[in-house]
């Protein structure tokens, strides 16, 4: 009965001491859990709701925090335990868990094998959190703070920055080039012959915007400049050029005007002249035939005559003179001709 009695007791006692260190014990992980749910929740709020609320308070704030948790006290063990815990639960304590575990990590595994070094080392609890104040007391705008909590370095995580493809550059607009205003030298000759008679001239010169076409395709029969005239044997100034063809072949308007005369003679034969205006002018002689009036309007390219060899001429041909105001071309430098083959 005594023994009986004393085992009972002994049981009681034993349970009893169990119960009293289970709650020693668990009293102990109560304050140290306590203790991370407040550095939690502070940094929880601190990051969440920002420097809005207690701007005053942020310094005061950080140098208090950093003096807690710089103590010598596995706080990253802790709470990455403590939010593991917790982010089973719902609500603001799941939100709050998860957060715990996103900052500090999770409690690591020991590993089986050795780990291959990592140059990136997670940051610690106190720089994590001295970092955290300091971004918060910039007052970053909403974008600023999702950039930084949606993809940042608490992570623990290398960030793998991602290239943006290049943009291709719209393609420049083409700048017209500028067209020297009609009567500008745009090619100096080199010339060296007997002096030129007056308002002749050996240079090239634009005719501004004027579109222009071939009046006639035919072979280079007689140049620009002195030479000895084909009947008399003169030596004399040659105003035109001299574009060899067939009788009857079509003559084409050098280029959109009016007819400003049309006439015959023994020299130049039936000849007309087109005025282009812009002090731009086209002369036409040795024709067979003339197919426009005095006055009428033409076109780039009309048929204005026929090739003929009327006048002091040797054969078919279309003597052509160029013209800006009272000074002569050199047709050269704005017609085609064929080449001999």
């Amino acid at each position: 009965m005594y023994e009986h009695s004393a085992q009972a007791i002994r049981r009681r006692g034993a349970r009893s001491g169990g119960r009293s260190g289970r709650r020693q014990g668990g009293g102990r992980r109560e304050q140290i859990r306590l203790v991370q749910l407040m550095v939690c929740l502070l940094l929880f709020l601190t990051v969440f709701v920002g420097k809005g609320v207690f701007p005053g308070r942020l310094v005061q704030l950080r140098d208090q925090v950093l003096t807690y948790i710089s103590a010598d006290f596995d706080f990253r063990g802790a709470l990455a335990e403590l939010g593991e815990s917790l982010a089973g639960g719902e609500s603001v304590l799941a939100d709050l868990g998860e957060f715990c575990v996103q900052v500090f990590g999770a409690a690591p595994a020991e590993p089986e094998e050795p780990v291959q070094k990592v140059d990136f080392q997670p940051l610690q609890p106190a720089s994590v959190l001295a970092a955290e104040l300091e971004f918060i007391s910039g007052n970053p705008d909403q974008m600023e703070r999702t950039a930084r909590y949606v993809d940042s370095e608490l992570l623990a995580v290398p960030l793998v920055h991602q290239e943006e493809e290049p943009q291709e550059a719209p393609p420049e607009e083409e700048v017209p080039a500028v067209v020297p205003a009609a009567g500008t030298v745009i090619l100096t000759a080199s010339y060296t012959g007997q002096p030129l008679p007056n308002n002749y001239t050996m240079d090239q010169l634009s005719l501004g915007e004027l579109e222009t076409v071939t009046p006639v395709l035919g072979h280079l029969n007689s140049v620009y400049g002195y030479r000895d005239h084909p009947i008399d044997g003169r030596y004399q100034f040659h105003g035109g050029v001299d574009i060899g063809g067939q009788t009857g072949d079509p003559i084409a308007a050098f280029s959109a005007g009016t007819v400003e005369y049309v006439g015959e003679d023994s020299s130049y034969g039936l000849y007309f002249q087109i005025d282009h205006g812009n002090g731009v002018k086209s002369f036409y002689a040795h024709c067979s035939a003339v197919t426009v009036t005095k006055g009428q309007s033409v076109a780039m390219g009309e048929t204005v005559g026929r090739v003929g060899s009327s006048g002091a001429a040797t054969g078919p041909h279309l003597h052509l003179e160029l013209k800006y105001q009272k000074t002569h071309l050199n047709p050269a430098y704005y017609v085609d001709f064929l080449e001999d083959a």
